[in-house]
């Protein structure tokens, strides 16, 4: 099976959401398959650091063997780097949209759907599934990991508690460790809620795991799994860099962990567990 890629960029960096298009692999292999993971990645990811990133995941994802991996490549990075991100969700929102558009006109064989999302690379899966619900098209397993979401989001119904109770299940990989989604995150989602106008909790999901939301209907579905990786793990703990593969495609012990955890997502095994 092909190294599937979807590029929803206009640009090698930055650049605007576009309809999503195959650069990697055809149409008429990934409608062969009968079950299909999309797997995205998070904020300040260019389109050549991605495809290396997302290609290397999917090959450590034996539970897809018999299915296809699809990269998929979304704007969430500016040429001013880090300061653009109160602007990314907007096209995290603008590229689930598209992703969603393309599986309902592209795959008539109906396929089992499941996302792996990373950083805000998961409002991207949330939203998709959340647009996919809309349009009656079924979803099985979503992995989101180091989820640069409100951590209470999964239990809001003005959010994604009804693409939560949508999928099969949600598995959510968190890390108290996390530094980015602890110090930058609180201040760069407060910027983004103040551009645009929305509520917005104080802490991120993949550092907190799910957290009862204030709005109904409050709590997260039963279909979310949530799993904490130790604050000590692999000595120091697991930061935002340690889930997806690096630049070059190789995985650190934590990485590989990640990957893993991704896997039994994937092949249904319960209950979820990391390391």
């Amino acid at each position: 099976m092909p190294a599937f890629v979807l590029d929803l960029r206009s640009d090698p960096r930055g650049g605007a959401v576009v309809p999503a298009r195959l650069t990697s692999g055809t149409l008429d292999e990934l409608q062969q398959c009968r079950s299909v993971v999309f797997m995205v990645h998070g904020f300040n990811v260019d389109r050549a650091d991605a495809t290396v990133e997302l290609t290397a995941l999917g090959a450590r994802l034996p539970a897809m063997g018999a299915g296809a991996t699809v990269a998929v490549l979304w704007p969430g990075d500016s040429i001013v780097g880090p300061l653009s991100y109160p602007f990314e969700t907007s096209k995290a929102d603008d590229s689930a949209v598209e992703l969603a558009t393309y599986i309902g006109e592209n795959l008539p064989q109906q396929p089992a759907i499941s996302f792996i999302g990373h950083s805000l690379g998961c409002r991207v899966v949330m939203e998709t599934v959340r647009q996919l619900r809309m349009k009656g098209i079924a979803v099985s397993q979503v992995c989101v990991m180091a989820a640069a979401i409100d951590n209470d989001s999964l239990g809001a119904a003005v959010e994604y508690f009804d693409a939560a109770g949508f999928a099969a299940r949600v598995g959510v990989l968190w890390s108290p460790s996390d530094r980015v989604l602890e110090f930058a995150y609180p201040l760069g989602n407060l910027l983004s809620a103040f551009i645009h106008w929305s509520e917005t909790s104080d802490a991120a999901l993949g550092y907190t795991g799910p957290r009862a939301s204030r709005s109904p209907p409050g709590e997260a579905p039963a279909d979310v799994q949530g799993v904490g990786i130790p604050a000590d793990y692999g000595g120091g703990g697991v930061d935002h860099g340690d889930y997806l593969p690096d630049a070059q495609g190789n995985l650190s012990d934590k990485q590989q962990a990640a990957a893993r955890f991704a896997n039994s997502m994937l092949g249904g095994v319960a209950p979820l567990s990391y390391g």
